[in-house]
């Protein structure tokens, strides 16, 4: 839960409340903690929140612009419903992108582990503790840095935000703790073929790696639009 903070905050502390309240919504949409329909009112999320409304509109904004959201004339803004082919959509664009950018990066030889492998120990700290939110978290900071290695900004941000778009059901789910534990191995895996301790085919590890999740959404949002 966000601190409370004083009304009258600075420019500055309200820049870091958007912030705080835009990646915590985010994290509770994609993760399906708030679910599709839900509707959030400025005023209403602004007091429970116990900060000004302007952060808080702010942020709600922003997550429309990301599609999460859909703006509601004089209620607020209501999470939207994502449909399996946005799903599927969304994982075939950006296992194109990502693996490319990838296997570049492996050509470009042996690099250092760095954050990549902090990152990756953060993953498995999250897997063995069963804290979804920080496995969640580790997991968007290790693509992200290694996404910047492969040196176009550009595509880093693209691939971002269609991860922030990613609808995660399911990853609570008995498949999706199965996931996450896989996954550990294969983030290791990724490292040591970014420091040249391996020979793979890059573009497919990674292509197995982000395509593995699809059934656990696909599912999820099956049974959840049958239920």
């Amino acid at each position: 839960m966000l601190d409370h903070r004083d009304r009258t905050a600075p420019p500055q502390a309200e820049a870091n409340l958007r912030e705080r309240v835009e990646r915590q919504l985010r994290l509770d949409i994609l993760a399906g903690t708030i679910g599709p329909g839900t509707v959030f009112s400025v005023p209403a999320l602004a007091r429970t929140l116990g900060i000004s409304t302007t952060p808080v509109r702010e942020a709600l904004l922003q997550l429309t612009a990301d599609g999460l959201l859909q703006p509601i004339r004089n209620r607020g803004f209501r999470v939207l419903d994502p449909t399996l082919d946005e799903l599927r959509n969304l994982f075939e664009v950006r296992v194109q992108l990502e693996a490319s950018a990838f296997a570049k990066l492996v050509r470009a030889g042996p690099g250092a582990a760095g954050d990549l492998a902090a990152h990756a120990d953060e993953i498995a700290r999250a897997v063995r503790a069963d804290d979804v939110p920080a496995y969640l978290a580790a997991d968007r900071a290790f693509h992200e840095e290694l996404l910047a290695r492969a040196g176009n900004p550009i595509l880093t941000g693209i691939v971002m935000k269609l991860r922030d778009r990613m609808r995660l059901y399911g990853i609570r789910s008995e498949a999706g703790r199965a996931r996450q534990d896989a996954s550990v191995a294969e983030h290791y895996r990724i490292v040591d073929l970014v420091c040249g301790r391996v020979e793979a085919d890059a573009a497919a590890l990674m292509t197995s790696h982000i395509m593995a999740w699809e059934p656990v959404f696909t599912q999820a949002v099956l049974d959840r639009q049958s239920g």
